[in-house]
């Protein structure tokens, strides 16, 4: 395992020096062009190392192509005018995927993919997700270094000139929270919401095949030169049973796996590449990892907490925290809380690349350490006394080193696209920092303080932007609704903002043709889910429920009447009228997006009442049957 290479070194990246790389590691079979569209998903195909190296020199220019149906980028490769470019991005890490189906993992009998990050080029333009976070970060940085080269404040804080400013440096830290599962009863999904809500098993010690692959997955983090910070157990699950073999099975755990961060295209790179690798290793020792946003009703979802930062890197190779604090008193510069603000009044154009599933809809729910509410902490009330609360939207984070100074965006989860939200969130810190960065620091988080119904010379009249407290614990839904805005309910809710006016993405590489495209993914994503998954699984759901008729008392036969007047309702067209669902079905067919998403809310009411129906009516029933 030592022995064997993990990634290309810089040297190797290129048409001269590739092929005797290559051609020097006989176990390297495959090469893997990976391009990002705007849903995410990422091309992966094998392409023998043969044939590359005869026709390296035409890959390097671009002679690879696909079709506009093999990737999501609708309304731009189209059936007409389909011609898809992979363009090698030679600046990025190259890591190499190597097989794990053998036992042993020697190196004499393992086979490489060398995965070589792409940008898709049509019409001679760059699309895809890759190439939107890199020109975004190019712009910002062109108008930043705009901005603080002519700011004389700054210059003279910080005893520079602007001709001591070098660049600009954008820093990206991800993790990943999974479950891990072998076979799993009925009993285990029930006990994994009594788990979680006595936190039985946040931090605890990991046993067996779990065990054995947290630690291998570390281990290869390490020698993938990511640096690791921990892995460890999330909010709950279930001890598992020893099996006949001596393995453990019945395994159903929450885990997390933190690394280091790094730029943000490189950190989306390294974010794409640990989940396959987890993946991975938890396959070959007999479990199934899952990154789905909700994988099971009432216990906590898996979340992708972002941590972003900007610094100001002078000549002489010191870094300047443009987040940091100028005064003790304060808990973030002049740019930090415009930057913050951007943030969080432009929330609503930049949700729809976080949140654009149903399953991550369910995980931001309140008692699942999520938020649920555009409201961010400055982490405590002073900056002396810092705090880390997990109910806000952002939270500044910071430590002793005034460099440790960032943001954490706690909404997206391992589904959201990286690339596209990244985007999203530099270009609402763009517009905040543009607005007000000349603004006295106290000013700023004087406004950044108001109440709904305060004045404010950037953020809205009628809410508020930052809450030290529980949010759940010291309002009401309807308290937090009418403070901090109301909470899409539905996919069609988060995403409906881009068919509308976009002011935040004109004029920036995010722009109107890309926000549509996207826009037109993400709708037909949602149709999908909901006809092909949601309804179905309503009505599996009640085929499975099972009924008892001989031992019911007056009681439950009154619980089955309603729960089965429900399911009617819900599921079963009648001569002269459509059920609920079949109502929702044809809305989406005739394209009535906000009946679809209306009617789908009391669909969800409706079916659970049903299931409430029948828990109580099992738990008053069971223990009679057969008696």
């Amino acid at each position: 395992m030592h022995n064997i290479i993990r990634r290309v070194p810089a040297e190797c990246r290129n048409n001269v020096t590739f092929k005797d790389f290559i051609l020097r590691h006989p176990r390297l079979k495959f090469v893997s062009l990976v391009g990002i569209d705007f849903l995410g998903n990422d091309t992966d195909e094998r392409i023998p190392v043969e044939y590359f190296v005869k026709h390296l020199d035409d890959i390097f220019a671009g002679g690879i192509q696909t079709d506009g149906s093999s990737v999501n980028l609708p309304g731009i490769a189209t059936l007409s005018d389909a011609k898809v470019d992979f363009i090698i991005d030679t600046e990025s890490s190259w890591f190499v995927d190597w097989t794990f189906e053998s036992p042993s993992m020697q190196e004499d009998d393992s086979i490489g993919t060398v995965r070589i990050p792409i940008f898709f080029r049509h019409n001679n333009k760059l699309v895809c997700s890759r190439s939107v976070l890199k020109e975004t970060l190019a712009v910002v940085e062109a108008e930043l270094l705009e901005i603080l080269r002519n700011d004389i404040q700054f210059l003279a804080h910080h005893s520079i000139t602007k001709n001591d400013i070098a660049s600009i440096n954008f820093s990206l830290g991800t993790e990943l929270e999974f479950w891990v599962r072998s076979q799993v009863d009925e009993t285990s999904i029930q006990q994994l919401s009594l788990s979680q809500t006595l936190k039985e098993h946040y931090w605890k010690r990991t046993k067996g095949q779990v065990r054995t692959s947290l630690e291998e997955c570390l281990m290869l983090l390490q020698e993938y030169g990511l640096e690791p910070e921990m892995g460890h157990k999330e909010v709950g699950g279930v001890k598992g049973k020893i099996s006949n073999d001596g393995s453990i099975a019945n395994v159903m755990e929450q885990l997390e796996i933190d690394w280091r961060f790094t730029t943000p295209l490189q950190a989306a790179d390294n974010e794409l590449f640990v989940r396959i690798l987890v993946k991975e290793v938890f396959r070959r020792h007999g479990l199934e990892a899952t990154v789905i946003a909700k994988p099971a009703e009432g216990v906590a979802g898996n979340g992708e907490h972002m941590h972003v930062g900007i610094s100001v890197m002078l000549k002489n190779d010191k870094r300047i925290n443009l987040f940091a604090p100028e005064k003790e008193e304060l808990h973030l510069s002049s740019i930090g809380y415009s930057a913050l603000m951007g943030l969080l009044k432009n929330w609503q154009q930049v949700n729809p690349f976080v949140t654009h599933s149903i399953s991550a809809l369910k995980r931001l729910q309140p008692g699942f350490e999520s938020p649920v509410s555009v409201v961010a902490s400055l982490g405590g009330n002073t900056p002396a006394m810092p705090s880390r609360n997990r109910t806000v939207l952002v939270g500044v984070v910071g430590g002793e080193s005034p460099y440790s100074v960032r943001f954490e965006v706690r909404a997206p989860n391992p589904h959201t696209n990286t690339y596209l939200a990244t985007a999203a969130f530099y270009t609402a810190m763009l517009d905040g920092i543009k607005k007000n960065y000349r603004r006295d620091a106290k000013l700023l988080l004087q406004e950044l303080k108001k109440e709904p119904g305060q004045e404010g010379d950037y953020l809205e009249l009628s809410r508020a932007y930052i809450c030290e407290d529980d949010l759940f614990e010291k309002y009401t839904e309807e308290e937090r609704a009418k403070r901090f805005g109301q909470s899409p309910r539905t996919v069609w809710e988060v995403i409906e903002i881009l068919q509308r006016e976009t002011p935040l993405f004109e004029n920036v590489p995010l722009d109107s043709r890309i926000v549509h495209s996207f826009y037109e993914s993400a709708l037909h994503k949602w149709q999908v889910e909901l006809v092909e998954k949601e309804l179905p699984a309503m009505r599996t759901t009640f085929a499975g429920f099972q009924r008892f008729s001989e031992y019911e008392n007056e009681h439950e036969q009154n619980q089955w009447g309603v729960l089965v007047e429900i399911a009617t309702s819900l599921m079963r067209d009648e001569t002269s009228t459509d059920c609920l669902l079949t109502q929702i079905e044809t809305a989406l067919s005739e394209e009535r997006w906000s009946d679809a998403s209306d009617l789908y809310l009391s669909a969800q009411q409706q079916f659970m009442m049903m299931q409430q129906l029948y828990r109580g009516y099992k738990k008053n029933i069971l223990p009679f049957v057969g008696k």
